[in-house]
């Protein structure tokens, strides 16, 4: 049978988004987009090189602006499959957190994941994948310091605030859902996701208990194998990119595109290969019409045996740059693949 060409199956895959009906909270942003994918859909849960993965990556924004207060983000993930045949299931647990700014204002997720992926012809396969779990934001209020607690010479921590605080900390459930089209053979893949599903209370304040909720946004990411070597069989070159709305439903403006490439310069049998990438950012905030260009982010990602290692670095290229003087964000990044990979999934090298 011949293979779906990716042209189609992505437009019968948007389609099929769009017939769903329409689809905010600010999440962890990772630049290394493709190794964070689970992160973003859960439909990717299991799509690895090897039976089982553990991934770990770290992100540290903003620490020539903010300093001591940038923006530091850790993201720890585990997720295996079970081959029924050419199809399997596959389970994930993560756990996410994130510090930012003089109010120590922390995020931390723990979640479960779970995806069915279903071969439809050689090598070309549809999943669909959920994640579920608990989400918890708090801030510290000592940190922070308010206009009423000037009394005309000073600061004053112990005059009153007049903040109406409701909790300082809050847990709340978070759901999220994705579908992916990839083909192993033909080295592409293309993916949508719903984020903040059941759009959970955010607050910290009793008047917004029962109007302020995350909105429910989404993303679609996806990559395509190229030829540069004119051997079919080798897609050494992967086109790659990464969008995210942050409410669909409350028309948010805030929108990111991230695009670039990932090229594979060397390989052998030991499993050691090397690879180069750049990528760039837009994005467009509340309140801004315009999209503006954020961000150049070059990455080395080095693969020996078992292990992957990744570093990039987001140089700052938006109008703070004057501020940042082009400084923007390190991100680091290692993934072990376990087990033997000669089961019911063979991936090109450079996913």
């Amino acid at each position: 049978m011949q293979h779906t060409t990716p042209l189609f199956a992505f437009l019968a895959f948007f389609a099929f988004l769009l017939a769903g009906g329409p689809v905010t909270a600010q999440d962890a942003h990772f630049s290394q987009f493709s190794r964070t994918s689970a992160y973003s859909n859960p439909a990717f849960v299991g799509l690895s090189p090897a039976p089982a993965r553990l991934a770990l990556h770290y992100r540290n924004q903003w620490p020539s602006v903010l300093a001591g207060q940038s923006y530091h983000s850790a993201l720890a993930a585990f997720d295996w499959r079970n081959c029924f045949g050419l199809s399997f299931f596959a389970f994930g647990v993560s756990a996410q957190a994130s510090r930012a700014g003089d109010s120590r204002y922390t995020d931390g997720q723990a979640m479960l994941s779970l995806a069915y992926h279903q071969q439809i012809d050689q090598g070309f396969f549809l999943a669909g994948g959920v994640r579920g779990g608990a989400w918890n934001y708090r801030i510290d209020e000592g940190q922070l310091a308010f206009e009423e607690q000037f009394d005309g010479i000073g600061f004053d921590p112990a005059r009153n605030n007049f903040e109406s605080f409701d909790q300082l900390q809050r847990t709340v459930f978070g759901l999220s859902a994705g579908l992916l089209l990839y083909d192993t053979e033909a080295a592409w893949q293309i993916g949508a996701s719903l984020l903040h599903i059941n759009q959970p209370l955010y607050s910290f304040l009793e008047d917004a208990q029962n109007g302020n909720r995350v909105g429910m946004g989404w993303s679609m990411q996806g990559q395509f194998g190229i030829s540069t070597n004119r051997s079919p069989d080798s897609k050494e070159l992967a086109l790659q990119f990464f969008y995210r709305q942050q409410a669909l439903f409350k028309n948010s403006k805030q929108r990111m595109l991230s695009a670039g490439g990932l090229w594979q310069l060397m390989e052998n049998h030991k499993g050691q290969a090397f690879f180069l990438g750049l990528y760039g950012r837009v994005a467009r905030r509340a309140g801004d019409g315009n999209f503006t260009f954020d961000a150049i982010t070059p990455y080395m990602r080095v693969d020996y045996g078992d292990w992957s290692f990744g570093l990039s670095y987001d140089v700052n290229v938006s109008p703070l740059a004057t501020v940042s003087r082009l400084n923007g964000a390190v991100e680091l990044s290692v993934q072990a693949n376990i087990g033997d990979i000669r089961d019911c999934i063979r991936c090109p090298s450079n996913w």
